[in-house]
């Protein structure tokens, strides 16, 4: 009875205690919707720490990178992250986005069109048939008069 007792409390501390990336995610999700970005970012590099091959961990960092990007206005930052994205988490729908969002920032934030020029091109080629080609090809017509420029001045 006495070793039932021991075993059954150290189960449930243990399942008290077991934070799972999807908890841990929901948890720096409701973090970022407070305003709370500090522990929201800290929350999301914890899954990325604790649970790197996790499908959690591509998202986590996605998040960490929107909120470079869209709260904290970190824009140089928040296009090393989406960069990383890419690199570490190549086969994700995360790293799609990423490739999208970098050439968006670029070009839209950071006035780097060569840039811009190269993440979107990269983009059409990797995903040719994906449902964001139509906003690839409408920033590349964009980008077309002042890529004229650039190469004048090549």
């Amino acid at each position: 009875m006495k070793y039932s007792l021991i075993i059954f409390i150290t189960l449930l501390l243990f399942n008290c205690n077991n934070n799972s990336p999807e908890k841990i995610f929901k948890e720096a999700n409701e973090y970022r919707k407070n305003k709370n970005l500090k522990d929201a970012i800290i929350s999301y590099e914890n899954i990325i720490d604790n649970y790197p091959m996790h499908n959690f961990a591509s998202k986590a960092q996605f998040q960490i990178a929107d909120i470079y990007l869209n709260d904290l206005k970190e824009y140089d930052y928040a296009i090393d992250i989406f960069k990383k994205i890419i690199s570490e988490y190549p086969n994700t729908e995360v790293a799609k986005k990423s490739l999208f969002m970098s050439g968006y920032v670029y070009n839209n934030y950071l006035n780097a069109y060569s840039d811009a020029i190269e993440m979107y091109t990269n983009f059409q080629s990797t995903y040719p048939e994906d449902n964001l080609i139509p906003s690839v090809e409408y920033e590349l017509e964009g980008l077309e008069v002042i890529n004229i420029k650039i190469d004048s001045l090549k």
